[in-house]
């Protein structure tokens, strides 16, 4: 089966990505985008199985994006708001407010619930039999450790860094400042991939990663 497309769009470029990063993990294929009027003409040209909107982004606003998503013959299954309740600097709303989404995810929660979400949504939308099947398994492996290579769980946990700071990684002004912010975690994430994975040669994967993500 194809894997499903989901169209992830968030402001932050190192917030885009390190969802990006976790979607990608667990088998999404994933367009980034960063405005929502780009979200409305994409929207317009093609299909996506799933819409993961940031509830600040700029352009379009959110709600219009959730009623074009849902509108038509072939409207989006899954769609999600991200709460920003975090940021200091963007327009806030009560995560209870979906903006006529499916579901909501607070920012910092993102890498431990936003895959889980996504495929709930899926397995309650009529799929065929073999979707509904990798939902299963996909929802199994998040109660479970993913199999581990060095750079699959260096993602994994930068990600979750970046998405757990996601307030102060929206703040920060360019590579450098967020390296200064998240060296001392970093280092700490580097330490604990060494140790999994049996030695210190694996550290490496996490710095590479941060730089995929945050560059």
């Amino acid at each position: 089966m194809d894997k499903l497309r989901i169209l992830v769009a968030h402001d932050k470029l190192a917030i885009t990505r390190a969802i990006e990063q976790v979607l990608g993990t667990y088998g999404f294929a994933v367009e980034p985008m960063n405005d929502g009027d780009d979200v409305a003409k994409a929207l317009q040209e093609r299909h996506f199985d799933g819409l993961v909107l940031d509830a600040g982004l700029p352009g379009t606003p959110v709600h219009e994006l959730c009623e074009l998503a849902k509108a038509g013959d072939d409207p989006v299954p899954a769609v999600i708001t991200i709460a920003a309740v975090f940021r200091r600097k963007s327009y806030r709303r009560r995560p209870s407010s979906l903006y006529g989404a499916d579901d909501v995810v607070e920012v910092h929660r993102v890498a431990t619930e936003l895959p889980a979400k996504l495929w709930r949504l899926f397995s309650g939308k009529g799929l065929d039999a073999a979707a509904k099947a990798e939902a299963e398994m996909a929802l199994w492996s998040l109660r479970n450790e993913p199999s581990r290579g060095p750079s699959r769980l260096a993602g994994l946990l930068v990600a979750g860094l970046i998405l757990g700071r996601a307030d102060e990684v929206a703040d920060a002004d360019g590579l450098e400042e967020l390296r200064q912010l998240l060296g001392d975690d970093l280092s700490e994430v580097s330490a604990q991939v060494a140790r999994i994975m049996g030695g210190p040669e694996h550290e490496g994967a996490v710095w590479a990663s941060f730089d995929a993500l945050a560059g």
